[in-house]
């Protein structure tokens, strides 16, 4: 239809003008004329995403996709997949969104349509960017700049060299990031465009800023036009050079500004200047402010979290009842984790009343009572005990009888076995003359003994939660990918991935690396890994392949540790726990 022609023609550089001929043509039937109609979709959606307007849903370019995808124009296809990506990513269904980017990669490179290359790549530049994936970053980011170059746009040069030079600048590649900004720096200057030419310059700056050349840093931007000299940069700049009133007067004046995050900057920096003798009577006001602008960013982000949220909940409401039901579904697990987490509080206060309500009985009960509290406690910590102990046996069956072992192995594992069932006949028999104190105390007060019953229940409820942490703490760890990586299949882990491990153990276990670091502070580096995988429930076979050694080798290392912790732990390690029991129970 010569209208959709006259709009694609106008479209790159006068898309109000291609949206306005577009919505004042009649719109072609979708019975009859699917094709222009889908034509129709794409270009409209295109011109709407051009403007920046809002578009709630990819409801419009979905029929070009779904048009296009099982024809072999590949150029449209490409073009529907760029824009199914934008709007998906705009309304932050980020996986579909970089399926979409990727399916445009693979259709646009079998044409010679530049322009759309560029905005695919560009496009997954920036979904990469943003998520510090640079690796990936960078090899889209250079493919853009190859597709703006054979497009002859120095436009898009300009904006894919400046996302370069970001790429190198997250990847550590500052020298390469320095020539890559400078290149920037020249097509703004051929291009005429000052503003932006001062921009590329004071990412420049920042870049020698964070490679700790700062007298460079501020070279370059007392180079600048005054108007154009970044105040909130300069001011770090002469702080970390100990200008200290320089510092103060460019502080001040970055806020004056409506930026909350550069206020929130300077500030920060301002209440650092406030440890100086000269300006610590501002330090109260500073820490104020700082504190402030802090909340106000967290208000912010809280904000706009909920608001996206919500725009997501409608717009999936309006397109399927299906989908509806899925929120309703969503908001009522959310509710029962709620519900779930405030009937955990309501037992822990109800169990705080009740033993503050104990201590104000009268003193023949009381002592009666606090009495039989006492066997209480000491009847949960022996069943809790208990339970523990048959769980870690049954864990050494399992690894017992999973794998072959050497004889010294099965020793080990053998006197673990054996030292459990000998506690666990000792806990029986304790737990048994427990019993009967407590009947004893029951039948001679029968107040006690009502006590005692509600007592036994908030233990018995106690047992229950310990149980399901227990069960629920097993079931994140087992469904960690690195974690089900490695129990598929073990192998030497670097040191990042050991830092994954830490960071897990410590949110995981209740900070079990920083409580094994407080009460052992010599332990090594190597040690704390081997106390992680015991911790995580790796075997000796297991071990000795994330290590690079063999089993003989991870026995001695854990006889080592045990001795270590032996040594330096105030009351010792008993002859009877063994390590891996000690650090399970940790």
């Amino acid at each position: 239809m010569p209208e959709l022609e006259q709009a694609e023609k106008v479209m790159f550089d006068h898309p109000d003008s291609a949206l306005h001929l577009l919505e004042s043509m009649e719109i072609p039937s979708s019975q009859t004329d699917k094709e222009n109609h889908a034509l129709w979709s794409l270009l409209v959606t295109q011109a709407q995403y051009k403007q920046a307007l809002k578009i709630p849903s990819d409801s419009l370019v979905r029929i070009a996709y779904d048009y296009y995808k099982p024809t072999n124009n590949a150029r449209r296809k490409a073009m529907s997949a760029l824009y199914m990506g934008d709007i998906n990513y705009e309304l932050r269904n980020i996986e579909e969104a970089l399926q979409y980017y990727l399916e445009g990669k693979t259709e646009v490179e079998k044409t010679d349509d530049y322009k759309t290359g560029y905005l695919v790549m560009i496009s997954l530049c920036k979904l990469y960017l943003y998520r510090d994936l640079a690796d990936y970053a960078l090899e889209a980011c250079r493919k853009a700049y190859d597709y703006a170059v054979k497009d002859s746009n120095k436009r898009y040069q300009l904006a894919s060299l400046k996302f370069l030079a970001r790429c190198y600048c997250i990847s550590d590649s500052l020298s390469k990031a320095i020539d890559t900004y400078h290149k920037c720096s020249e097509l703004t200057l051929e291009l005429g465009l000052e503003n932006y030419y001062y921009d590329i310059q004071s990412e420049i700056a920042l870049v020698y800023k964070n490679k700790g050349d700062i007298e460079k840093s501020l070279e370059i931007i007392k180079s600048f036009p005054i108007k154009y000299q970044p105040a909130l940069l300069t001011g770090k700049n002469y702080y970390l050079l100990g200008q200290q009133d320089s510092a103060y007067i460019f502080l001040n004046k970055a806020l004056n500004t409506y930026n909350i995050y550069t206020k929130a900057s300077a500030y920060e920096y301002l209440y650092k200047l406030g440890d100086t003798p000269k300006y610590r009577k501002y330090l109260k006001t500073y820490c104020d402010s700082l504190l402030f602008y802090n909340d106000s960013i967290i208000a912010i982000d809280k904000g706009k979290e909920i608001i996206a949220y919500k725009e997501k909940y409608d717009h999936q409401k309006l397109i399927t009842e299906q989908q509806r039901l899925k929120l309703e579904k969503a908001d009522a697990q959310r509710m029962m984790f709620i519900i779930t987490i405030c009937l955990i509080m309501i037992i822990a206060v109800v169990a705080y009343l009740y033993q503050k309500r104990l201590v104000r009985k009268e003193t023949t009960i009381r002592k009666q009572s606090e009495q039989l509290q006492d066997y209480m406690l000491q009847l949960h910590e022996y069943e809790t005990q208990l339970m523990q102990n048959n769980r870690y046996m049954e864990e050494l069956k399992e690894q017992l009888s999973g794998q072959e072992m050497n004889s010294e192995e099965l020793h080990e594992y053998r006197e673990q076995i054996d030292s459990l069932q000998v506690e666990n006949s000792r806990l029986s028999e304790k737990i048994n003359s427990l019993q009967h104190h407590i009947n004893d105390y029951s039948s001679k007060l029968d107040k006690a003994r009502r006590e005692a019953d509600k007592f036994r229940n908030l233990s018995e409820e106690n047992l229950y939660l310990k149980q399901r942490e227990r069960v629920l703490t097993d079931y994140v760890v087992d469904n960690d990918r690195l974690v089900k990586e490695l129990r598929e299949k073990c192998r030497v882990l670097e040191t990042g991935e050991w830092e994954t491990l830490e960071q897990m153990c410590e949110s995981t276990y209740s900070n079990f690396v920083s409580r094994l670091q407080g009460v052992c502070p010599t332990l090594t580096k190597q040690e704390l890994h081997l106390c992680m995988l015991i911790k995580l429930r790796f075997n000796n076979a297991q071990m000795s392949e994330i290590f690079g050694v063999n089993t003989t080798s991870v026995s001695q290392k854990k006889f080592r540790l045990k001795k270590h912790l032996s040594d330096t732990l105030q009351d010792g390690l008993p002859d009877e726990m063994t390590l891996d029991r000690w650090v399970a129970e940790f």
